[in-house]
């Protein structure tokens, strides 16, 4: 007959595994990930929804959603909370908001459909090979033309958001900034679109011996993001 302590042990460690795995998956850089989502549709709805003061309301949530994506990595690594499910949601969470943020504001045409598509285009390309990197246990890190790329779409974004502010009679509509903040966001945006290009070509150069069946790259020779 088995004692009181033996039968409590299983359920113990069987609690203290869930603990474990709850743990690792409420990190605060994973909930700042889940948060980008979470406010994607909100800055969606303020960007499509005509009322006074949306758009500025859009661009004060998208700049939050966009601190977060700085923040997570570094309290992440700070933390020494790093995971396989961090870095996903890391990857995931940006995409998912700069994708239907873009979306949005081409539905109401403040930009252009040319632009969306090649960012986004570009996305799904990189988003396919990083995961043919992955299941050959090859990791890619972002790099510098990647980072200028985010950058400049980030920006790009928001000071759009801020122009339609400018243009739909809301705080910044007596300032007379409507036509400088349209001419910088629409130029950074191509600047993104630019940087979206050059760095997919040299991701896909770079990746081109895996796509053909070669042994996967060396870390020091992987492409950038």
């Amino acid at each position: 007959m088995r004692s009181a302590g033996a039968s409590t042990q299983p359920h113990a460690g069987t609690r203290g595994g869930r603990d474990s795995r709850a743990a690792r998956i409420t990190t605060l850089p994973n909930l700042l990930g889940l948060a980008r989502i979470a406010l994607t549709p909100v800055v969606m709805a303020l960007i499509l929804l005509p009322f006074r003061g949306g758009a500025s309301l859009a661009a004060g949530v998208f700049a939050v959603a966009a601190v977060t994506d700085v923040f997570d990595g570094r309290i992440a690594r700070a933390r020494g909370q790093v995971t396989s499910l961090g870095v996903f949601m890391d990857l995931t969470a940006d995409k998912v908001l700069v994708a239907g943020v873009m979306i949005a504001m081409v539905e109401v045409g403040l930009l252009p459909s040319w632009i969306a598509a090649t960012i986004l285009g570009r996305e799904l390309v990189i988003g396919g090979i990083r995961q043919l990197a992955a299941s050959e246990s090859v990791v890619i890190a972002a790099r510098a033309l990647g980072k200028a790329k985010t950058l400049a779409t980030l920006l790009g974004v928001f000071v759009l958001l801020l122009a339609r502010d400018a243009q739909t009679a809301g705080p910044l509509a007596g300032s007379g900034a409507q036509g400088l903040l349209g001419t910088a966001g629409f130029w950074l945006m191509v600047a993104a679109t630019a940087l979206a290009i050059v760095s997919a070509v040299d991701y896909l150069r770079g990746s081109l011996p895996m796509l053909l069946g070669a042994a996967p790259p060396a870390p020091d020779e992987r492409p950038p993001t």
